[in-house]
């Protein structure tokens, strides 16, 4: 339950600090994501190392990269597909392309 805690405020902390360097660069509308997913990951890594091993930060890290490149598939893949296909196919093709991806990882690493 402390780990629960201890994630939850050291995440926080970093969404606020992640938050207010984005304030300083434009545009604006990349705000939240500055905010969200590098705070959110080190806040996560933070935890994992002083509850667990480097060797726990290592795996973790990887597949926040490989959870990263997935991701990156599914967006090109996504913008020209929900023009073309609509919101449900392209949203399904993008799927695919994030799967091909993240699928390697998950079985050889266990992690996406």
């Amino acid at each position: 339950m402390l780990t629960i805690v201890f994630k939850a405020l050291f995440g926080g902390t970093m969404v606020v600090i992640f938050a207010l360097v984005s304030e300083l660069f434009s545009p604006k509308v990349f705000a939240g994501i500055f905010a969200a997913a590098p705070s959110v990951s080190l806040g996560s890594l933070g935890v994992t190392l002083v509850t667990k091993s480097g060797h726990d930060v290592a795996a973790a890290g990887e597949g926040m990269v490989l959870g990263g490149i997935a991701l990156l598939c599914y967006c090109l893949v996504a913008a020209p597909a929900l023009r073309r296909l609509g919101a449900g196919r392209g949203a399904g093709l993008a799927l695919a392309a994030w799967l091909v991806v993240a699928t390697p990882g998950i079985v050889i690493w266990g992690t996406a």
